[in-house]
Formats: structure tokens, C-alpha cells, sequence
């Protein structure tokens, strides 16, 4: 089990921007290291910080979702996109530690998450 957050842009008191990441929502998946000859040609020295994330459930797009980004409704879950943090090793209370770089819609969802 691992916690998905939704990144939410505030403005502070000078007109900075800056991300906070919406309450923590459980997913089911399994995870393996990236390591594909794809993944290695996409991300090369970066590799090592790169997870795949394979979820448990039934899905749906919803075009113009978070945002106005592509994104999809897990059923009985939370709505993933593209720019969601990840809590893999870091607890649910803090922030993420990865952070959704692609989203694959194939017969199981399937996530690509960065090392932040």
C-alpha cells in the first residue's frame, strides 16, 4: 500500500508560488525498479531513481481532469495525474518522496515515479 497527493500551487505573501500537496489517499500496487531498455534509453543516469508502480482496480479517464490535465478515476480510490506525489518510503504525513512522471492506461494502470 502506498499514498498518493495531489500537488496544490499556493501563493505566498510576496506573489511566490510554491506546491503543497493535498491529505494523503491509500492505493494498492505493485512496484519493481525501472530498468527496461525504454526506460533506460528515456532516462539513463537517472534510472536508478526510477519505479514503476502497477495498480490493483478498475479505472476511468476523466479528459480534463486535475488541472486540466488528463487524469484517471480509480473505483473506490483517488483520481491519479501526471505531477501527483507518492509516498513510497516516505509515512503519509510527510512530504512525498516520488512523483508521477507518466501515466500508462493499460489493462492494469500503470505509473512511472521519479525520486524527488
Amino acid at each position: 500500500t502506498y499514498q498518493v497527493r495531489q500537488p496544490i500551487l499556493k501563493k505566498d505573501a510576496e506573489g511566490g508560488s510554491y506546491i503543497e500537496y493535498g491529505p494523503a489517499v491509500p492505493i494498492v500496487a505493485e512496484m519493481w525498479s525501472g530498468g527496461c531498455k525504454l526506460q533506460t534509453e528515456m532516462y539513463g543516469n537517472r534510472l536508478p531513481n526510477i519505479r514503476n508502480l502497477r495498480l490493483d482496480g478498475a479505472y476511468y479517464e476523466v479528459p480534463g481532469g486535475i488541472n486540466g490535465k488528463v487524469s484517471y478515476q480509480m473505483e473506490d480510490g483517488p483520481e491519479i495525474a501526471a505531477g501527483d506525489g507518492v509516498c513510497i518510503y516516505a509515512a503519509a504525513d510527510q512530504e512525498p518522496d516520488y512523483q508521477i512522471v507518466a501515466v500508462y492506461p493499460y489493462s492494469h494502470l500503470t505509473l512511472e515515479v521519479e525520486k524527488r
